[in-house]
């Protein structure tokens, strides 16, 4: 499988063995940690100034006072671990750059890390003000006096880096809470103090940022929602650590990028037709659910399928040709509730035969023939399937596996979690987690309908999407997705490549009909119709004109 070759995404302990090994080699942690630091501060004193000269565009808090002058009072709030030791050497720094310090610490003295506790002390030979406030109660409301009183224009969160786990506690907590009534500006470094770096997950209480200045490697929990949210500005600094260190490991999770999405683009040959660019054969469709067909019909023929059959019951057939006209309509036994029957089973069987992919579940329904005849096409289908909607929910609480041909599967969390037996709030606290474990158990594709997406091949790294936007939050967008995929996989792109790059597309025409009509009004037949200038404009490399 061809992977995206540019930014990757680390969990905290990916990061741990990362920092372990370059300090095993030679690389001290003082170093590492004076480095991290001094370039916090660096980037800090160039976003401030981008501030104050209204370069950097809005961010969340404005300080209480009129004027921001580019030099001023800072608090940098720091925690007892090394992210701690971090804020005192960006302290030391800023100081050195002009700013007024003072280091207001959530911790007892003596419960410093090492080198945590070399650079506060460095601090203090500099004569830059340090205070040590253990106690909960000194950071309540009754004390906010006393941080008002120093004026900061803006605060840097050093409390929290990526070792911690849980939901913050004591004086730590009290001190997030403070910093976030403060209303001023927050400068992060590594992550804000409260999110998961490795899942976005925001415990409470936690920081929401302005700018996170990130050590070494982005955190995969500054990607995804809700920690990318929270992260405000996100810069990457090096802070010394080898980059052969980085190369020999395997990454866990990548991020989909314009040059690797163009290269798995499927060519078409000058003397193309109809048969030779891709067969789909689509299975569902109900009573009141023609829509979901239409939608997917249409998407892979839209991303270049050749030829597009839709198996759907007799009675539906007028409804899909009132909404498509270049789908061909296969009328199949019904039931009473106009869904598909076990009747229909053997004529789909040997429509399958003559298609290069099927795509099962769009409108289906939750009838209990339509689900009996969903698992019977799963297990007997020889050609590669893409399942989806009501396709998913016939193997609630049964697993799913394929004996024959690739599978992809599109949940959202709802489906994922009655596919898999876990809680949607379990799901959504670790969605690439899920993805990870899901994938590798079922031995499927899994395109986790996240925000952002995330495409799980087993034993392969996770591909987080880079592309799509709020607005594609809308009925039918899941159906666009399946067709997609479907229309890739029938023109020969590997199942695999055309998983993560249905994801990339199906995003990336979001992104187009959003900048055409605004995402507060976007449908999914929006996305569907803004596929082919999608790709064009991927093909031309011409993305920031669409």
């Amino acid at each position: 499988m061809r992977l995206p070759q540019g930014q990757r995404l680390v969990t905290a302990s990916e990061m741990l063995a990362i920092d372990h090994a370059a300090i095993s080699r030679g690389t001290p942690s003082l170093k590492l940690m004076e480095r991290a630091g001094r370039e916090a501060a660096r980037v800090i004193v160039g976003w401030w100034r981008g501030v104050t000269a209204a370069k950097a565009g809005p961010i969340r808090r404005r300080p209480a006072t009129g004027a921001r002058p580019p030099r001023g009072k800072v608090i940098v709030l720091a925690g007892p671990g090394n992210n701690g030791g971090d804020g005192f050497v960006c302290a030391k720094h800023l100081k050195a750059a002009g700013f007024t310090v003072r280091v207001l610490v959530a911790a007892e003295e003596g419960s410093l890390s090492s080198d945590a506790a070399a650079s506060h002390a460095v601090c203090e030979r500099e004569r830059t003000p340090v205070t040590f406030l253990p106690d909960p109660r000194a950071w309540g409301p009754a004390s906010e006096a006393a941080f008002a009183s120093h004026d900061a224009i803006f605060l840097v969160d050093a409390l929290l880096g990526t070792g911690s786990k849980g939901a913050p506690r004591g004086a730590v907590a009290a001190a997030i809470e403070m910093a976030e009534r403060s209303e001023r500006p927050i400068a992060s470094i590594d992550i804000p103090s409260g999110l998961d770096p490795s899942t976005g997950f925001r415990d409470q209480p936690a920081i929401r940022a302005d700018l996170t200045v990130t050590l070494a490697l982005p955190k995969r929990g500054l990607a995804m929602e809700p920690g990318r949210s929270s992260a405000g500005l996100v810069e990457i600094v090096d802070i010394g650590i080898p980059a052969s260190i980085v190369e020999e490991m395997i990454p866990g999770m990548v991020v989909a990028d314009p040059d690797w999405a163009r290269g798995l683009l499927p060519t078409r040959p000058m003397d193309a037709h109809k048969g030779s660019v891709g067969r789909v054969l689509l299975v569902g469709g109900s009573g009141g659910y023609m829509g979901a067909m239409a939608l997917a019909a249409e998407s892979a023929l839209r991303v270049g399928a050749g030829f597009v059959a839709a198996a759907v019951p007799l009675g539906c057939v007028d409804a899909l040709e009132a909404r498509v006209a270049e789908v061909v309509k296969r009328g199949l036994p019904q039931t009473m509730e106009r869904t598909l029957g076990l009747g229909a089973r053997d004529e789909i069987l040997a429509e399958a035969l003559r298609a290069d992919v099927v795509a099962i579940g769009p409108g289906l329904s939750r009838h209990a023939d339509s689900q009996e005849l969903a698992r019977e096409l799963v297990e007997r289908v020889e050609a590669p399937i893409v399942l989806d909607a009501d396709g998913l929910n016939a193997f609630e609480g049964r697993g799913v596996r394929r004996m024959h041909g690739p599978l992809v599967l599109t949940p959202h969390y709802a489906e994922a979690a009655r596919l898999s037996g876990h809680s949607i709030t379990d799901i959504a606290r670790d969605p690439a987690g899920w993805a990870r474990r899901f994938s590798d158990e079922s031995h499927a594709i899994a395109c986790l309908k996240s925000v952002p997406m995330i495409t799980a091949v087993p034993a392969e790294p996770l591909i987080l999407n880079a592309t799509g936007n709020p607005g594609m939050a809308t009925a039918g967008a899941g159906d666009v997705l399946t067709g997609t995929i479907a229309g890739l996989i029938a023109q020969g792109v590997d199942v695999e490549e055309a998983a993560a790059l249905g994801c990339y597309l199906h995003g990336l025409a979001g992104d187009v009909a959003a900048r055409r009509l605004g995402m507060r009004g976007l449908i999914a037949g929006d996305i569907l119709r803004a596929l082919p200038a999608a790709i064009l404009a991927l093909e031309s490399g011409a993305l920031a004109e669409i």
